[in-house]
């Protein structure tokens, strides 16, 4: 049999899906190879069939020939150049059109191909979107906010989260979850309109409470820092003075002092002078207590 490209570069294949003439029916998408099998018989036909493929066929022939062999990203890597190296076969307009999808569906069935592991990897997880490089998953950062103690620790979290998210937005997201950004922001409205909440609720809670409250004349990170020192400070059995949360001493501090008007305390303010990450908020040396 004559060749239909005399000039064809051929390429090695590790696997050679094919059928003889002989074959009762054979299939529309199978290279047919007459006489003995070799290399440069099998790419001058599949180059023939590629040529006379319908367009719309391309993406099922395709697929016919992955589903034959067991390695098929190493058959489509070598059908992708057999094509490279004959672009010059392309030579008019309708063939650069041909090339060019032929192409493309190459990359989007080899993508296919990945996606089965990669969304296996992926969804073993709740993910908002991710790339190669990055994941994004608000489910992950409301886990981690529960590390955090005060409500500016937490919204400059979240607020990281969200310029990091805009400025690399990922590849893929999921379509079933609200966008990644706008979780982050729900969730900073949320914990705002908590906190104010709560404090009005310790408010409303304190009020029968008020006329036992000791009024504090003078900066509330002073008396602050004296209750973080005997938090921080061992005793000399090695016990903490104070082993205390950040969360009793507050809710020890509000309940004990008030303004030297007699108005509440703020709890958001005292966990921020009580927080450990927080050391500017707290008297310099030349001021604070030596306990």
């Amino acid at each position: 049999m004559a060749d239909h490209f005399p000039n064809l570069h051929h390429v090695q294949f590790f696997e050679h899906p094919f059928s003889e003439p002989t074959q009762t029916t054979p299939d529309d998408f199978a290279i047919i190879i007459s006489g003995p099998f070799s290399t440069h018989q099998f790419c001058q036909n599949l180059f023939q069939k590629i040529f006379t493929i319908g367009l719309s066929e391309i993406a099922a022939f395709l697929d016919y020939h992955c589903n034959q062999v067991e390695n098929p990203n190493r058959w489509l890597n070598s059908l992708e150049k057999l094509i490279k190296l004959n672009v010059d076969l392309f030579e008019t307009r309708p063939l650069q059109h041909r090339h060019t999808k032929l192409i493309s569906q190459i990359d989007i069935k080899r993508l296919s191909l990945q996606l089965p592991t990669t969304l296996l990897r992926k969804h073993s997880k709740k993910l908002n979107g991710y790339s190669d490089e990055k994941e994004y998953s608000f489910a992950d950062v409301r886990e981690h906010l529960k590390t955090y103690e005060t409500l500016e620790e937490k919204i400059a979290l979240l607020q990281d989260q969200i310029i990091d998210y805009r400025q690399n937005p990922p590849d893929f997201i999921c379509t079933k979850e609200q966008p990644f950004d706008h979780q982050c922001n729900l969730e900073i409205e949320r914990l705002e309109k908590q906190e104010l909440l709560y404090e009005k609720i310790n408010r409303k809670k304190n009020n029968d409470k008020q006329g036992h409250k000791m009024p504090f004349n003078g900066n509330l990170n002073f008396l602050c820092d004296v209750y973080y020192k005997l938090m921080m400070k061992r005793a000399p059995n090695g016990k903490l003075i104070l082993p205390w949360s950040i969360t009793q001493a507050t809710e020890h501090i509000c309940n004990s002092f008030c303004e030297a008007d007699g108005s509440s305390l703020s709890p958001t303010t005292v966990r921020t002078y009580l927080s450990p990450s927080k050391p500017e908020s707290r008297p310099n040396s030349e001021n604070e207590m030596d306990i």
